[in-house]
């Protein structure tokens, strides 16, 4: 697919999805493109479907997945590849989909939002875990005055204190060995 359409698809979904002034630039921006380029409307929100690469960490495609089929059930996925099988034929990615463009566009903005999101809440309740197990060692970031924090960062910490007040906390027992009696 041409680095153009690419583009014109990702303006289109900003259209689609715009509101007012956004909405009206992402408008402007689309029709500059299809001038410049000669490229129709018909072409951006073409049907046909094609596949469409992801390079995907382990971690990663399970959330992934999740919003593939959230846009559309029916889109075909296919990996993890293995990397000899990506060298040999080239493979953009170690996951493939099978879509149209504009669920591509659309999969690809959702993941990358939702992702983002997703890897920040992780870093909350891994700090709420730990203050709930009182495995917290000393972390500058984590252990502050809350006196000197910024608005951002106090509702971050309430949010983390209120989390690690749900959490199940575990007892752990040390075991004696036969070796330490």
């Amino acid at each position: 697919m041409s680095k153009h359409l690419e583009l014109g698809r990702k303006i289109k979904a900003l259209v689609d999805r715009g509101v007012r002034g956004e909405k009206q630039a992402a408008e402007n921006m689309l029709n500059a493109l299809l001038k410049k380029h000669n490229i129709s409307i018909e072409e951006i929100e073409g049907d046909k479907i094609e596949p469409y690469y992801f390079n995907l960490k382990n971690d990663e495609h399970e959330l992934w997945y999740q919003i593939v089929k959230h846009v559309n059930y029916l889109i075909k996925c296919y990996g993890e590849f293995p990397e000899k099988l990506i060298k040999d034929h080239r493979l953009g990615g170690n996951y493939m989909i099978e879509c149209s463009a504009s669920n591509y566009v659309e999969i690809e903005a959702k993941y990358s939002f939702y992702n983002k999101l997703y890897k920040e809440e992780l870093e909350v309740f891994f700090s709420a875990f730990l203050m709930a197990n009182n495995l917290l060692v000393d972390n500058p970031n984590i252990n502050q005055d809350i006196s000197e924090l910024s608005i951002e960062e106090f509702k971050k910490w309430r949010r983390r204190k209120e989390m690690a007040e749900k959490i199940t906390v575990g007892k752990f027992r040390k075991q004696l060995s036969r070796g330490n009696v």
